[in-house]
Order: C-alpha cells, then sequence, then structure tokens
C-alpha cells in the first residue's frame, strides 16, 4: 500500500476514526488511478502528493455538509471527485455518479467493484438529459471541475428536492461565477445559503457554494441541445 501520509494526517487532523481502514480504500484508488490513467488520461495530475491534496482532500473538503443526506449525485464526476471519497467517508448515504464519457464511468465502476462501495451507482448520461429523467429526486447535488456556475446550476438544480441543496466547488473567481448565475439561481426558485472558504494548500483558498432549493422550478430546465453550456442564462 502507497503510504498516503498527507491524506493520513489530513484525516487524524480532522477527528476521523478508523484512520488505517480509510486509508488503505484511498491507497486502492490511487494505485487503480495511476493505472487506468497510463491508458485513458482520466486526470493531468498524478504527483503522489498533489493527488492526496488537489483531489482526496479538497473532496473531502464537502463531507461535513452531505452527512445527513440520504441520496447525493455527483454531475460530470470525472475520475471520481468528489463523489467516490465522500461515498469512502458515507457508507449510509447513497451517491449517483453521473459523466458523458464512458471510460470515465468504465473507470468508476472498476472502483465501486475494488472498494466494494455498496452505497454507490456509477451512470453514463449527459448532464441535461440525466436531470430530464430525474426531475427532483436527490437530495444533495455536487459539482467539481466542471463547468462555470451558471451551466453548473442548470443542470443540477433541477434535479433537487424542495429544500435540498447543490453544492459546487469553486476556486479564487468564485464571486465572478456567483455574479453571473444569480439570474438562473433565481429563475430556478433558489438561494445561495452559503459560502465556505478553506484552504487547500499555502497559497490555494476554495470555496464551497451552497445553493438551496426553495421550491419547484420550472420543468422544462435543464434545456436541451447543450445550450446551458453554449447559451448559458447570465
Amino acid at each position: 500500500m502507497e503510504q498516503l501520509e498527507i491524506l493520513k494526517n489530513y484525516l487524524e487532523q480532522s477527528g476521523y476514526e478508523n484512520i488505517s481502514y480509510l486509508t488503505d480504500k484511498f491507497s486502492i484508488y490511487y494505485r487503480s488511478l495511476l493505472e487506468w490513467n497510463s491508458k485513458f488520461n482520466l486526470t493531468a495530475i498524478t504527483d503522489i502528493s498533489d493527488i492526496q491534496i488537489k483531489h482526496f482532500i479538497d473532496s473531502i473538503a464537502a463531507d461535513k455538509f452531505i452527512k445527513d443526506f440520504n441520496n447525493v449525485c455527483d454531475i460530470g464526476c470525472g475520475a471520481g471527485f468528489p463523489g467516490i471519497p465522500l461515498a469512502i467517508l458515507n457508507p449510509h448515504v447513497k451517491f449517483t455518479l453521473v459523466d458523458s464519457v464512458n471510460k470515465k464511468i468504465s473507470f468508476i465502476n472498476h472502483i465501486i467493484s475494488q472498494l466494494n462501495l455498496q452505497n454507490v451507482t456509477a451512470l453514463h448520461s449527459r448532464a441535461e438529459d440525466f436531470a430530464k429523467n430525474n426531475f427532483q429526486k436527490f437530495d444533495c447535488g455536487v459539482a467539481r471541475a466542471v463547468a462555470p456556475l451558471p451551466t453548473l446550476a442548470e443542470y443540477i438544480i433541477p434535479l433537487i428536492k424542495i429544500n435540498g441543496y447543490f453544492i459546487a466547488y469553486k476556486g479564487k473567481n468564485y464571486q465572478e461565477e456567483i455574479d453571473s448565475a444569480n439570474k438562473i439561481i433565481k429563475i430556478l426558485n433558489s438561494r445561495i445559503e452559503n459560502i465556505h472558504q478553506y484552504q487547500l494548500a499555502q497559497d490555494e483558498q476554495r470555496y464551497l457554494i451552497s445553493i438551496k432549493k426553495l421550491g419547484k422550478c420550472p420543468d422544462k430546465y435543464p434545456r436541451g441541445g447543450n445550450k446551458p453550456r453554449l447559451q448559458p442564462i447570465l
């Protein structure tokens, strides 16, 4: 097993239990990520320290915000971030990971098998198609490094139940993204409820934008034809 010391120290300092069990799971994930990445280019981040900080620890940042939900969707999950790290820490929560790239879903299914994750389902689908078929079915939606906030809001808020939450991982330009997303967030009967700042590295501030679904949103959203990405509502 690789010695994921940075992750181990983070989990210990954050008060997690069963540290050896958790780091064993993450070590398997790390090895599989590098093995598959050599064939399928799943991530540009391959250094062991960077993977621990920029993938694993960054994904875990939303952990305390999703613990009370029953089901969570991760849209544009890529190689499994943040969904797989959150699922490892929360076996009582059901996670649905969605991506439009089939090789990434194949990798996620491999990880589900390798880690025996009974609480994770991976689906190959475009975000707008998945949203149309799962309108207001989830307690919470998460997204990390997928698209600008106006696009993400249109993809994900329709998936969320009334009084549920969409949690977006964002970087230093978070305020600009919020400003550009205010219109679509309002159209979708939601509001920004909290902005949580955390420090990923010495020189890198990150933000979790928590958006609450206040009431039913119009069922014509998200728009088809890739419009949320190509023609975002600003």
